[in-house]
């Protein structure tokens, strides 16, 4: 392993995160890498009923963490189909995706919830960040080889069109949340660029981003890193 990436992986480990959202993060950062991480029995504990407050891409983010760590709950699983009304979940494409990549992470595909993905996609969600976990979730769920194909391969295109001169995208977390679909999809020499921008924005401590995001940066950062060297 890269020395970078050992050292991000301990110092995440040694982290005391505030939210649920982090916890998650965190852990599936762990997980990516097959490292287990103390900070998995804390996301277990707060589990409750409703399940980590009845929010289901909240929810939808721990099921996705904790499956890297191969523990997935069918109690779950059945409470977030329920939340799915009319295809979707709230009517809100990040409840939506998130809900969709962590039912595939539990084996789970939901044509619905891909159709609706589908069939709302337009400018209300043409950002590039919402646009990549729209492709990750239709990824994920299986959906690259059906009727999907043409929209995932346009928009991929699309994330790489939006890319800076640098290599990144806005941000370290967007410019993870859009290098990694793109990786899932093969698109690694046109990545290498990105790559390279990445690691040089790792810092000397070995987080990414900065201190009010520091735990969700290096996470999303080393899931991506994950991914490359898969």
């Amino acid at each position: 392993m890269d020395p970078k990436i050992a050292k991000a992986l301990d110092w995440i480990e040694m982290q005391q995160p505030d939210s649920i959202k982090e916890v998650s993060r965190l852990v599936w950062a762990r997980g990516a890498w097959k490292l287990s991480s103390r900070h998995t029995a804390r996301l277990i504990k707060l589990k409750g009923n409703p399940p980590w407050g009845g929010d289901a891409r909240e929810t939808a983010r721990v099921v996705s963490s904790l499956s890297q760590m191969g523990l997935i709950f069918p109690d779950v699983k059945q409470w977030l189909l329920s939340q799915k009304r009319e295809g979707s979940w709230n009517g809100n494409v990040y409840d939506t995706t998130y809900s969709l990549i962590a039912l595939a992470d539990m084996d789970v595909h939901d044509p619905e919830g891909c159709r609706w993905l589908s069939d709302n996609y337009g400018p209300q969600w043409e950002h590039v960040g919402t646009t990549a976990l729209i492709i990750t979730a239709l990824v994920k769920q299986g959906a690259t080889q059906d009727e999907y194909r043409d929209l995932i391969d346009e928009r991929a295109r699309w994330l790489l069109e939006k890319r800076e001169s640098d290599g990144g995208w806005k941000n370290i977390a967007t410019s993870n949340i859009v290098m990694q679909p793109l990786l899932m999809l093969g698109f690694r020499e046109e990545l290498e660029i990105s790559m390279e921008w990445l690691m040089k924005k790792q810092s000397s401590a070995g987080f990414w981003g900065k201190e009010e995001d520091n735990i969700v940066a290096t996470s999303l950062s080393l899931i991506t890193l994950a991914l490359w060297q898969s």
